[in-house]
C-alpha cells in the first residue's frame, strides 16, 4: 500500500487541486472564467496571455494550481479559430521555462532544506528517486504541474539538469500535443460552452493515471524480489 500511495498521491494531489479550482471558478462569483477567455481570444495578445497562462502553471509550488491547460482546451472550445500552431508553441515554451524556474527555485532553496531535514529523510529521497526516477518522467507527458514538481525535486536533490532538458522538450511537445488531439477531435465538437466539464475531466484523468502509477510501483518491487 505505501508504494502504491509513493506513485498515485501525486497525482491524486493535483486532481483535488483541480477540483478545488473548479469550484473556485466555475461554482462561485468570484470570475466569470467564460468571460475572460472569451475576450482574451479576440485579442491579438492571445498567444501571450495562454503563454502566462501555462508559465504559472507550470512553476511549483508558488501557484499551486493555476489551471493552464484548462483554458487551453476552453479556448478552442469557446473559439477554435484563434487556437493556431502559435499557441502550442508558445504553450510548449512556457511548460519548458516553467520547469526550468522550478529546478533553479530549488537548487536556491537547497541548502536550507539540508539544514532542517534530517540526512535519513534525504537519503530517503535519494533512494526513492534512483528508484523510481526514470519512470518519474512519465510525469513530464501528463501535465506542466506534475513537470514542475519533476524538476523542483531533481533541484532540491541537486540533479544534472542539463540531461534532463531533452526529455523536458520532449514531454512538453507530448502534453501540448495531446492536448492539440483533445481540443480539436473532442472537444470543440460538443459546442462552444464550458461550465467546468472539462476542468473536472483533467481531475478525472489524472485520477486514472494515479492509480496506473500507484498499481504499477506496487508491482514493480514484489516481481523484481
Amino acid at each position: 500500500m505505501r508504494r502504491f500511495l509513493s506513485g498515485a498521491l501525486p497525482f491524486y494531489a493535483l486532481a483535488g487541486l483541480a477540483i478545488c479550482m473548479y469550484l473556485v471558478l466555475y461554482r462561485t462569483d468570484i470570475f466569470d472564467l467564460n468571460s475572460i477567455v472569451r475576450d482574451a481570444t479576440g485579442s491579438a495578445w492571445f498567444p501571450v496571455f495562454m503563454f502566462v497562462c501555462v508559465l504559472l502553471e507550470s512553476v511549483f509550488p508558488y501557484f499551486g494550481y493555476f489551471p493552464g491547460t484548462a483554458l487551453i482546451l476552453m479556448s478552442v472550445a469557446l473559439n477554435p479559430k484563434p487556437a493556431d500552431a502559435s499557441v502550442f508553441v508558445l504553450a510548449w515554451l512556457a511548460i519548458i521555462v516553467g520547469a526550468v524556474l522550478s529546478y533553479g527555485q530549488a537548487r536556491f532553496f537547497r541548502p536550507f532544506l539540508q539544514r532542517v531535514a534530517s540526512s535519513a529523510a534525504l537519503g530517503r529521497c535519494e533512494w526513492l528517486f534512483d528508484a523510481y526516477g526514470p519512470y518519474a518522467r512519465i510525469a513530464l507527458f501528463v501535465h506542466p504541474n506534475a513537470c514542475a514538481m519533476y524538476f523542483t525535486a531533481l533541484g532540491l536533490l541537486g540533479r544534472n539538469l542539463a540531461r534532463e532538458l531533452a526529455y523536458l522538450c520532449v514531454g512538453a511537445a507530448a502534453a501540448v500535443g495531446i492536448l492539440f488531439v483533445i481540443v480539436t477531435r473532442l472537444v470543440s465538437s460538443v459546442g462552444a460552452t464550458d461550465d467546468g466539464e472539462l476542468q473536472v475531466l483533467l481531475a478525472a484523468a489524472l485520477v486514472v493515471i494515479g492509480t496506473l502509477v500507484g498499481l504499477y510501483a506496487a508491482w514493480r518491487p514484489s516481481r523484481v524480489a
